[in-house]
């Protein structure tokens, strides 16, 4: 009988990217591996990053030590939702698919797999990141341009800062509520709530929300 393939799952989210939410990514994820029956090794979450970089991911740099440290393959695969979520540039994506190459490892989102250690799989992934990276280059210029215009024409774009009370946040989170339901009982955005927990200095580990020591 052939083995399982094995998987390290990459999940990262902004403070303000409520559609890829953490807790969705690693459903969307887990339950793509229990369909092709691929086991789970390991999970590596970076919540709050705009992951420019990676020196910027604590997580990702964690999960990149341990394959180029290891002597042989830890897993076959890296696993994410999408190719933005595991590289934000051309040249950060080249340099982590060299440390996959090195030990044999696959990269795959959701939709594709990619075959890097092929020139076809090498050219298709660098095309598919050089899209990715001009509509980020895009939006960000766009978004710079609605600022100026807003600013010139004497338009807050900031929203006011909702007032938190963060003695009941951090007595609904004791009692086990998620950030949604926080939110609701608040009546908030869940972004909001993760935000605020984020700045008071917890972190969501994909299970619960814990305090940085």
């Amino acid at each position: 009988m052939e083995n399982r393939k094995t998987a390290f799952l990459y999940i990262r989210t902004s403070t303000t990217d409520q559609r890829n939410s953490i807790e969705l990514q690693e459903k969307n994820l887990l339950e793509y591996c229990k369909k092709m029956d691929i086991s789970v090794l390991n999970k590596f979450i970076d919540f709050g990053i705009s992951g420019k970089s990676a020196s910027e991911r604590p997580e990702f740099t964690k999960m990149m030590n341990l394959i180029a440290n290891s002597e042989k393959a830890p897993a076959d695969m890296v696993l994410c939702t999408k190719l933005d979520r595991f590289a934000r540039s051309i040249l950060d994506l080249s340099v982590n698919i060299s440390i996959l190459n090195e030990k044999c490892m696959t990269f795959c989102t959701l939709t594709q797999s990619f075959e890097t250690c092929t020139p076809v799989g090498k050219l298709t992934l660098n095309i598919l990141g050089s899209f990715a990276e001009f509509e980020r280059d895009l939006i960000n210029e766009r978004t710079r341009e609605g600022y100026q215009a807003a600013k010139a024409k004497g338009v807050i774009c900031n929203r006011p800062r909702k007032d938190i009370p963060k003695k009941k946040v951090l007595e609904y989170l004791e009692k086990g509520l998620s950030a949604t339901a926080i939110s609701k009982l608040l009546g908030t955005t869940t972004g909001t709530i993760k935000n605020r927990l984020n700045e008071w200095g917890y972190y969501y580990d994909g299970f619960e929300w814990k305090l940085k020591q």
